[in-house]
């Protein structure tokens, strides 16, 4: 799957009433400025739990949707962001499982954004999850956020968002066959669009496994030369780093405002953090981490 321009587009985030959700909305709205797209905000109720007899209603969110939205569009003292403008924003009931609608509303968005309540391996599972089944079936990127009650002690309690101080990270594991490298460059790029629309600073780390984390132990770092004159004003820089993948990424994106991957896969060359690699990364970030095809 190709990865789309994330400009002038639409952003889609699922929004249930939950912390993660409206920590989900934070992140998607700040980027959907900076990157001059829409925002869709989407609420699913699953078709097994709408009432067939009178008397019985759902229990509705509070606030309510629309209010949600306008909150966005809203003023400095409701929004902790800069409001958008209300032709920008878009509120969507529907009808159907959380997973389905956002994968649906994916065909025609550059970006789904969600959260998630679980965090670490032993809480949940993600291919169970309805983060899992859009990360795995989405036709576009997808930025998932953990809820910060989640968070381990000493992590940034804020919603972190790209942009001249709060760097983006984009991780690719070493050894790039040459099935892969058109795959890692999609990633690539992705990351540096949206480093680039945020004035957000990039970093590149190649991830080689064994040896001493933090060392590069013979790992060739990210050639940047090409990215550099493609996004002239975005800060680009490259890392060559050894360890386990899962640790060296989770540390070295701790406090950063998005960490691109590529998405989950088995099989294959190592040339992309994939499989349960790439799984218990999303598990375990404590950042917004962007998964893409």
């Amino acid at each position: 799957m190709d990865v789309r321009g994330l400009a002038n587009g639409v952003i889609v985030v699922g929004y249930d009433g939950s912390p993660a959700s409206q920590r989900a909305l934070v992140w998607a709205a700040a980027v959907s400025r900076a990157l001059g797209d829409s925002l869709k905000i989407v609420h699913a109720v699953e078709l097994d739990v709408v009432p067939s007899r009178r008397g019985y209603a759902l229990r509705p969110l509070q606030p309510s949707l629309e209010m949600v939205a306008e909150t966005v569009v809203g003023s400095p003292s409701t929004w902790p962001g800069t409001p958008l403008g209300r032709s920008r924003v878009r509120a969507v009931h529907a009808f159907g499982g959380p997973a389905a609608e956002l994968v649906d509303a994916s065909m025609t968005a550059d970006l789904v954004v969600l959260g998630t309540r679980g965090r670490g391996r032993a809480r949940s599972s993600l291919a169970g999850s309805v983060s899992g089944a859009v990360v795995a079936r989405s036709y576009c990127p997808v930025v998932v956020l953990h809820g910060v009650g989640n968070h381990p002690p000493g992590t940034r309690r804020d919603v972190p968002v790209p942009g001249p101080s709060c760097e983006v990270v984009c991780a690719v594991r070493s050894g790039a066959g040459s099935a892969e490298v058109g795959k890692v460059e999609r990633i690539v790029s992705a990351a540096a669009r949206l480093a680039s629309a945020c004035s957000a600073p990039l970093r590149l780390i190649t991830v080689g496994d064994g040896g001493r984390a933090g060392s590069g132990s013979g790992v060739e770092p990210y050639a940047t030369d090409t990215l550099a004159l493609g996004h002239p004003d975005t800060s680009v820089t490259a890392q060559a780093l050894a360890g386990d993948p899962v640790e060296v990424v989770t540390r070295t994106s701790r406090d950063c405002g998005l960490l691109v991957i590529g998405a989950p896969r088995h099989g294959g060359t190592a040339a992309v953090l994939a499989g349960t690699t790439a799984h218990r990364i999303i598990h375990d970030a404590t950042c917004p981490v962007m998964i893409v095809h």
